[in-house]
């Protein structure tokens, strides 16, 4: 579930928090340890998928570039030129995320040995 080439859905977000206080209803008012310590492992989950969206796309971009420093030399240039890019203003966000996206797919193929 926390992998990048996993499937992403949408949520309608008062959903979400009627999970997250169904979870944490669960947590407080269950007495067996194993059901709260699952109601609090699906609470993580949740809480790190919010977190991952709402992070920025150039710290997006910044950890990629951590992730494929001694891995891919050109994928880490190429996403260097892409936050410099996208920091001066030289391209819009729209244009970066399509960028970084196709980056990110062509990565597994795109490996030099």
């Amino acid at each position: 579930m926390g992998s990048d080439k996993s499937e992403k859905i949408l949520i309608n977000k008062n959903c979400i928090d009627m999970l997250i206080s169904g979870l944490k209803n669960i947590k407080i008012s269950s007495r067996e340890k194993s059901i709260k310590k699952e109601a609090e492992k699906m609470l993580n989950l949740i809480e790190e998928e919010l977190y991952k969206r709402n992070i920025s796309l150039k710290q997006k971009i910044l950890e990629k570039m951590k992730e494929t420093k001694s891995t891919d030399p050109n994928m880490n240039a190429n996403l260097y030129i892409l936050y410099r890019n996208l920091d001066s203003g030289q391209i819009s966000e729209e244009q970066a995320l399509e960028l970084f996206k196709m980056y990110v797919k062509m990565e597994p193929y795109d490996r030099t040995i």
